[in-house]
């Protein structure tokens, strides 16, 4: 029987508000998507804490969010700075680890999100989720398309989102001729 160490979770508010500090101090900026991926994805802080935290954290001006091209990007304020600095401590050293690692993958994964934006949802610790794909127009205007697909569980999901990061072009093409008969693509 293999052995699972227990996880770690985080349930202080002003822990949560020194970790998404922190985040973005590691990281640099964020859209608000990409550092609601990075904090979910070890199951380390309840969304509910972090969108609670995040807005606690907006309005201490440590974090500010601003509106581009219709994401809401979020900077660290020097207040912010200086409690990612101080205090970084109290949130522990493997989650820390663990979440500027995801994050590095996360921003990498920004490159391909121009043409393909994936996003996992989920309820509970081990209830089912949900995989959002939205195929954007890179020529501008509406998306070309947007599918929810459920998915068992979280490790399914991710699974999922690979798949379609991997080419997905092949996929929206695939997808089109379902339905267009004689297809341009």
């Amino acid at each position: 029987m293999a052995y699972e160490s227990p996880k770690i979770f985080i349930d202080d508010k002003l822990t949560i508000q020194i970790y998404l500090c922190f985040l973005i101090d590691r990281l640099g900026d964020l859209t608000e998507e990409q550092l609601s991926d990075i904090i979910t994805e070890h199951e380390a802080v309840n969304f509910l804490d972090y969108l609670e935290a995040l807005s606690i954290a907006q309005e201490k001006e440590l974090i500010k969010a601003e509106e581009d091209k219709n994401k809401k990007v979020l900077s660290l304020l020097p207040k912010g700075k200086m409690m990612a600095d101080e205090f970084y401590s109290r949130i522990p050293l493997s989650i820390r680890e663990k979440s500027l690692e995801y994050g590095q993958y996360v921003l990498k994964m920004a490159d391909l999100e121009r043409s393909v934006v994936c996003r996992i949802e989920r309820g509970g610790f081990n209830d089912p989720c949900y995989l959002t794909v939205k195929f954007l127009n890179e020529m501008g205007g509406p998306n070309l398309m947007e599918l929810k697909i459920y998915a068992p569980d979280f490790e399914q999901a991710k699974q999922m989102r690979e798949r379609f990061y991997e080419k997905p072009s092949d996929t929206v093409a695939k997808i089109m001729n379902m339905f267009i008969k004689d297809s341009y693509l």
